[in-house]
């Protein structure tokens, strides 16, 4: 016995040796394994919270109801199991004949549980539907990183002004772009003239509106709500996007709630609202009698100012992807894409950071009693009785 446990040991020695390596194979590996699991979870979060987003967006654009789903926690555990299996040939008690060992690693995802949660409820969609909390507006009116046009597109539903208002407006944006005073000021005059060139190409029944005074407050005392921000069509889009730009040219205060003396009321979007004007995009490029490509101004640096251009505000395709995409949806089996950005390009379509914001501003409605738990899992140890 003496001899076949010795000659064991030695002929065992290399699976001894090779077990200890597995095992520390397989701690290695729990812990790789742990990590891709964060990671994965973070991708497959954010992939399905700009999904959600889109598919609403499509839902808007067909006037079908939105529905809210949110994700929750998960639970992770990494199974991860090292062996050793093998095989020995003996003839006789001292004649070992061949001997093999097959090493074995097995890993598995690891996810044991997940939740999720309906929000399709009175608190959360009274949320949705609340005013837009400052706190989460200052954060992207202080990060210049946003362009401004393109933030005030998608909060910014409509003015309230008074004549007096539109007049001074109107009066001081020509004032100034007659004799810039500063190169931004140049910069931006230059892309409002080109904006208001087109806008007398493509709208003939108002095309004097910019140009005109007594035309435009004629005009406004017809339709009090010739500065209602909406995608309808181009001739309505163009002239809010412009009135915007004038704003910014001229500088006036910005009242966000009743009106005050010196300055123009503004009437911000909820969160929900949100989601319905970026349905109302994505039918200006794909249903209406007229489509049209909705864009916003950015400004590049260049040197020591900046150029403003316009470019695409929020891109939105019908049919199988064509090329690389972003964000891809189904909706009545039909695929809805927005095509990957030219990313770093002065014409760079702003998608992406459309989709951002507006979902960053969705999230911000959310509570932590929104977001699902998953079960706590409780071990009961016996007591014995002495």
């Amino acid at each position: 016995m003496f001899v076949l446990s010795r000659m064991s040991y030695r002929a065992h020695r290399p699976a001894v040796r090779l077990a200890l390596l597995c095992s520390l194979a397989a701690a290695g590996c729990s812990q790789v394994q742990m990590g891709y699991n964060v990671l994965s979870f973070d991708a497959a979060i954010a992939d399905t919270a700009n999904q959600q987003l889109l598919l609403n967006a499509v839902r808007a654009s067909q006037h079908y109801p939105k529905s809210f789903t949110q994700p929750g926690e998960m639970k992770a555990t990494p199974p991860v199991s090292g062996g050793v299996d093998s095989n020995f040939n003996l003839t006789r008690i001292d004649g070992l004949i061949d001997y093999s060992f097959a090493p074995k690693l097995q890993v598995d995802g690891g996810y044991s549980e997940f939740s999720l949660k309906n929000l399709n409820f009175e608190e959360y969609m009274l949320r949705i539907r609340d005013e837009i909390k400052p706190e989460v507006t200052r954060t992207f009116e202080r990060n210049r990183t946003w362009p401004g046009q393109l933030r005030d597109l998608l909060y910014i539903q409509s003015f309230k002004l008074s004549e007096r208002e539109i007049s001074f407006i109107d009066s001081r944006r020509k004032s100034i772009c007659l004799r810039p005073a500063t190169d931004d000021q140049r910069a931006r005059c230059e892309i409002l003239q080109t904006q208001i060139h087109e806008f007398r190409e493509q709208c003939v029944d108002t095309r004097s509106h910019f140009d005109d005074s007594v035309d435009r407050i004629a005009r406004f005392r017809q339709d009090r709500g010739s500065y209602y921000n909406t995608a309808s069509n181009y001739c309505h889009y163009n002239r809010f996007r412009i009135f915007l730009e004038e704003v910014r040219l001229t500088n006036p205060s910005i009242c966000p709630k009743q009106h005050q003396p010196g300055c123009v009321e503004v009437i911000r979007r909820s969160a929900l609202d949100m989601i319905g004007y970026l349905g109302e995009l994505i039918a200006a490029q794909n249903y209406i009698g007229e489509p049209f490509p909705p864009k916003v101004v950015v400004g590049t640096p260049v040197g020591s100012g900046f150029k403003f251009e316009d470019v695409s505000l929020f891109e939105v395709r019908i049919g199988a992807p064509v090329g690389a995409a972003s964000v891809v949806v189904m909706h009545e089996g039909v695929p809805y894409y927005i095509p990957r950005p030219d990313f770093g390009s002065p014409k760079e379509a702003r998608s992406m950071q459309t989709l951002d914001l507006v979902l960053q501003t969705v999230q911000a409605a959310s509570k932590a009693a929104d977001v699902p738990k998953t079960s706590q899992t409780v071990t009961t140890i016996p007591l014995r009785k002495r």
